[in-house]
């Protein structure tokens, strides 16, 4: 069994092989933080991170309390919830504009299969940002249909814009604007007053990113996906401090119950939201989940198909965000980690070691 001392030492080895500026890392088992560190040669004075990808498994669980609630169904078409999507249309191999002949239906929001892409820099996008400072998330949607998606809901898996898409299907069906929502059901019954999505200036921890030698250089805080002050991104725009965050990882391990065993969500609906959900499509796709071959994908989540020799069983699920930030949960063991980078591009020198960072903490835990 490993230390703690021992552990700070293995992560702090991890972080320095690749001289990473900033590391957080905080454990919970079976309700309490059971380790807690930070690392690094640019420690913050504040928390507050760009958590960019994070976000999406905190929409999509918004999300799933409606369904659970009967609210929202996930084989509703999304056009009942946003008309602008029968707007939607494909350029075939002819090159001529055809409307889709399959129907965009919600599951295709949470599983990225609705055809929509990732590029933010796409004319109609851009267009509206420039004439309205001020549009919000559901003005937004319009400019999505504007330019052709990929291809037919529901036939592939594409990394895109749909949990935007998906936040402001939570905003109508809710009634309730997206963060609003997230605030009253999610944040307030879990104790986080320092996660948001509603575009609050906060001072942020400083950023890095690589260059095109990887060395890393610092950048500006600006989040390219929200694309005015009142956008809210559900894919990409939550802003959180990583111990605060680590209260909702808390409670997807303990299967959707808050510390004094409120249930926020059933216990069938959860298992649904990290149920593998794309099968073959991810190997026609050639789809890797972000932290390796060993996960599917669920419903806004990725999730682990295999158990590992040290401990990491099936069933674990999460993700991560394009600063590095990570989040997982374990609810057969009842463990979440939580990990806080600022660092954009990781991918290219931190591949692999967050869950090299994982492996040392459960070696001390099991």
């Amino acid at each position: 069994m490993m230390t703690e001392n021992k552990i700070s030492k293995r992560i702090d080895e991890i972080r320095a092989s690749v001289n990473v500026p900033y590391l957080e890392v905080i454990c919970n088992k079976n309700g309490e933080t059971v380790y807690k560190d930070i690392f690094g040669y640019d420690i913050p004075e504040n928390t507050y991170l760009q958590m960019y990808s994070c976000s999406k498994p905190v929409t999509a669980f918004a999300a799933m309390l409606l369904v659970d609630e009967g609210k929202l169904s996930l084989d509703d078409d999304v056009a009942k919830y946003l008309p602008e999507i029968n707007n939607a249309f494909i350029i075939d191999e002819n090159n001529v504009r055809k409307n889709p002949k399959n129907k965009m239906k919600v599951r295709h929001l949470f599983t990225m299969t609705a055809g929509f892409t990732y590029d933010f820099n796409a004319a109609p996008i851009k267009e509206l940002a420039a004439k309205d400072p001020k549009a919000s998330l559901r003005d937004f949607i319009g400019a999505f249909v504007n330019s052709p998606i990929s291809f037919e809901p529901g036939e592939k898996f594409q990394y895109s814009l749909c949990h935007d898409v998906l936040a402001a299907v939570v905003e109508v069906a809710s009634g309730e604007r997206f963060s609003e929502f997230v605030k009253k059901r999610i944040f307030d019954p879990l104790g986080m007053k320092d996660s948001f999505f509603d575009n609050k200036k906060v001072p942020f921890a400083k950023m890095y990113t690589l260059d095109a030698e990887d060395k890393i250089v610092p950048t500006g805080n600006e989040n390219g996906l929200i694309f005015t002050e009142n956008y809210e991104s559900g894919g990409a725009g939550l802003v959180a401090a990583i111990e605060d965050f680590s209260k909702f990882s808390r409670m997807l391990a303990a299967k959707g119950l808050t510390p004094d065993g409120t249930r926020l969500i059933s216990e069938e609906a959860f298992e649904l939201m990290r149920s593998e959900q794309i099968g073959q499509m991810s190997i026609k796709n050639k789809f890797v989940c972000a932290q390796g071959k060993d996960y599917g994908y669920g419903l806004g989540v990725r999730v682990r198909m295999v158990d590992t020799p040290w401990g990491l069983p099936k069933g674990e699920f999460g993700w991560d965000g394009a600063a590095g930030s990570y989040i997982m949960a374990d609810p057969a063991n009842n463990i979440s980690i939580v990990i806080g980078m600022h660092l954009m591009s990781w991918y290219r020198i931190f591949a692999g070691k967050h869950l090299e960072i994982v492996r040392a903490l459960y070696e001390n835990l099991l």
